[in-house]
Parts: structure tokens; sequence; C-alpha cells
């Protein structure tokens, strides 16, 4: 896809991932997993946003017309 839409993929999938780490918070808040479940799925999730966050800084910087 071209570079623009990619860069909206990119950003959607950050605003999935708060939207995911509310969700696990809400989970363990209810004690329904354990803390080490919490800190195993926050550490994915932190590791995808990372990743996603590269790959935006990434587009951005060989194409600035796709900052927001």
């Amino acid at each position: 896809s071209p570079r623009p839409q990619k860069a909206l993929h990119l950003r959607e999938l950050n605003l999935l991932l708060e939207q995911l780490r509310v969700l696990w918070r809400l989970v363990h808040d209810r004690r329904w997993i354990s803390q080490q479940q919490l800190l195993f799925v926050n550490g994915r999730i932190d590791e995808i946003g990372r990743m996603t966050g590269g790959w935006l800084k990434d587009l951005e910087r060989r194409n600035p017309s796709v900052h927001p």
C-alpha cells in the first residue's frame, strides 16, 4: 500500500495497542489474570508498540509528507 496508507494503518495500530493496554489492565484489576500474566502481556504489547513506532518514524523520515 502507498506510504500515506501505511502510516495511517500504523497510527491505527498504535491506538489499538493503547486500547489493549487498558483492557488488559481492567482484566488484571478484576483479578482474572495474575500480575505475572499482566507483565508478560504488557511486555509483548510494548514490543509491538516499539516496532510500530520504528516503522512509522522510518516512513516519516523517508517521506515527510506522511507526518500527521
